[in-house]
């Protein structure tokens, strides 16, 4: 059985999160994904941010 909840239950994991009320994704899958994911993990990254925002020297 499969059971949809709003996205927006899992938007810790963006760093600009943008709700999507009409948007619904399965419980179990979203929750065993929560659970590989390390603790804290936000997309983008913002490790990776910052060095994709630094200006090319030259």
């Amino acid at each position: 059985m499969t059971i949809l909840v709003p996205s927006d239950l899992y938007n810790r994991w963006f760093s600009t999160p943008v709700s999507t009320p009409h948007v619904e994704v399965d419980y179990a899958v979203m929750n065993a994904l929560m659970q590989k994911l390390p603790k804290g993990y936000i997309l983008p990254d913002p490790e990776s941010m910052e060095i994709l925002n630094v200006n090319d020297p030259t």
